[in-house]
């Protein structure tokens, strides 16, 4: 079996073996920026783990994407993307990660693309100034996900940090309003509507 033909899935999180998952996968996260962030690990060995969340809330939700292993044919993470704000005027991705060895098979922007048309509204999007990928990521995804011409980008300083450079952020034009969980019969509820997204 090999990752250019197995059926990948996205799905959204939806027990605590998977939030494990998650937090395992946030490390890998965390030490991708560090060289962009001069990030370091902590005493325990582990990268922070500032935005992670450790459940659902009606305010997040968290997808992860799955293959098969290579190796093992075993079902297997191979992205995450965390989505805040669910509750706010803006839907924000508050982290993404995908594997570098699938990087430049679209599961990225499946995976992005995916998430946000599950959380219609206004969106921010946000990233590092000297983070040149994700800065060419985020506008391939805005242009197919909102449009060319639907949204803007703006450098905004980082609070707390005037020594570092400006973040860039994303966000669309539109003012639409968002029906949060709550006034859609609840979280579970509104997931479950939404099957997984499977391509091979």
């Amino acid at each position: 079996m090999t990752t250019d033909t197995a059926t990948t899935e996205i799905s959204a999180i939806d027990n605590d073996d998977e939030w494990v998952v998650l937090s395992w996968l946030w490390q890998s996260y965390r030490h991708d920026l560090a060289p962009v962030v001069s990030g370091l690990p902590y005493a325990d060995g582990r990268y922070q783990t500032r935005g992670l969340p450790v459940g659902a809330t009606d305010d997040v939700a968290a997808y992860l994407t799955w293959r098969p292993h290579p190796n093992t044919g075993e079902r297997a993470p191979i992205a995450f993307a965390v989505v805040d704000g669910l509750t706010g005027a803006r839907r924000s991705i508050a982290g993404m990660w995908v594997a570098p060895a699938v990087r430049q098979d679209g599961t990225g922007m499946k995976l992005a693309t995916t998430v946000i048309a599950r959380h219609p509204g206004p969106w921010a999007i946000a990233f590092q100034h000297d983070n040149h990928a994700a800065g060419a990521f985020w506008r391939r995804v805005a242009d197919a996900a909102f449009g060319a011409g639907a949204w803007r980008e703006e450098a905004r300083a980082v609070p707390g940090h005037p020594d570092v450079p400006p973040d860039h952020w994303i966000e669309t034009l539109d003012t639409e309003s968002y029906v949060p969980f709550s006034d859609r019969g609840g979280r579970a509820a509104c997931l479950a509507q939404l099957p997984p997204v499977t391509w091979t």
